[in-house]
């Protein structure tokens, strides 16, 4: 059985070694994305055989195992992981798996897993000088939110910092007040648990942020960090929605202050939610990333 541990901040040099081996632009390989879910897929890890594991639970029920990052032999790496299920009497199941994960696999394991892919979680990557420059008739909605931003408020631009760290917490309760608060549906509960922890480890956590002060006040803020050498991560984007336009802004402010040296942004799911897939469609992603999960066609594993 492979020796799972759990996640600290002290293991941040450790698995990064690995995760910065990854060419795969997922958002689930980001540290400062696995330890601020924690609470909610109680992740552990393990480094065995040149290979970084992660074993976790989807929606806090099902046990699952993430695609193995090293330069070691895959085919051993995947082995042990159906030797560590089996001897959990656990059914074999791998997650957040991109097509081009699934097919590795494959090539080593011909037709003994099944690939389900989910919508739900299809990330949205887009060509970084596309949002920055909002270019053609496509961007035309967006460029008029900005340039009405830009004709009611006062307005500027500021990094993120522990100094206005508290200011992008109020800004959050506000938002999380506005969208039902602890009567909202998980997902919002789960997501300020994130939130929270973020925040309160955000340089220990490598995190990168700016936000939009308007007449003084913080009424936008985003963060996020690298994926890999050509794609960053977004994870979080909120804006009060009495600001006008606060959406569109701080999305083309943090990708041109931010984001400029990434050939692509990063923007997560969408959690099957239609308003939040509406908006991500409407910038047009150069990339949908497919992702799903397997189970293997042994009925012992």
């Amino acid at each position: 059985m492979i020796h799972f541990q759990s996640i600290t901040l002290a293991d941040k040099l450790k698995l990064n070694h690995f995760l910065a081996m990854s060419t795969f632009r997922n958002c689930d390989f980001s540290f400062s994305n696995i330890y601020c879910w924690l609470p909610n897929y109680q992740t552990t890890y393990a480094i065995e055989s040149e290979f970084l594991f992660f074993r976790f639970y989807a929606g806090g029920k099902k046990s699952g195992y993430m695609y193995p990052l090293g330069r070691g032999d895959l085919t051993n790496a995947i082995e042990m992981l159906l030797a560590d299920s089996e001897e959990r009497q656990e059914p074999f199941r791998m997650f957040a798996l991109s097509r081009e994960m699934y097919q590795n696999i494959e090539a080593c394991f011909p037709g003994k897993f099944e690939y389900h892919a989910s919508r739900s979680w299809y990330e949205y990557i887009y060509h970084t000088e596309d949002l920055i420059q909002l270019k053609g008739r496509k961007y035309q909605p967006k460029r008029n939110h900005i340039n009405k931003f830009k004709r009611t408020y006062r307005y500027e631009y500021v990094p993120i910092t522990t100094q206005i760290i508290p200011e992008c917490l109020e800004l959050y309760t506000k938002w999380y007040q506005e969208n039902g608060g602890c009567l909202g549906n998980r997902s919002l509960i789960d997501e300020r648990v994130s939130v929270e922890r973020a925040f309160a480890n955000f340089e220990q956590l490598g995190l990168i942020g700016g936000a939009l002060r308007v007449d003084g006040i913080i009424v936008a803020y985003s963060y996020g960090q690298p994926l890999s050498q050509d794609t960053f991560g977004v994870h979080a984007e909120k804006s009060l929605y009495e600001i006008d336009g606060g959406f569109s802004m701080i999305n083309q402010q943090f990708a041109e202050h931010v984001c400029r040296g990434y050939r692509y942004m990063n923007r997560e799911e969408d959690l099957g939610l239609e308003s939040l897939r509406q908006a991500k469609m409407s910038y047009h992603p150069a990339i949908l990333l497919e992702k799903g999960f397997i189970t293997s066609n042994d009925p012992i594993r």
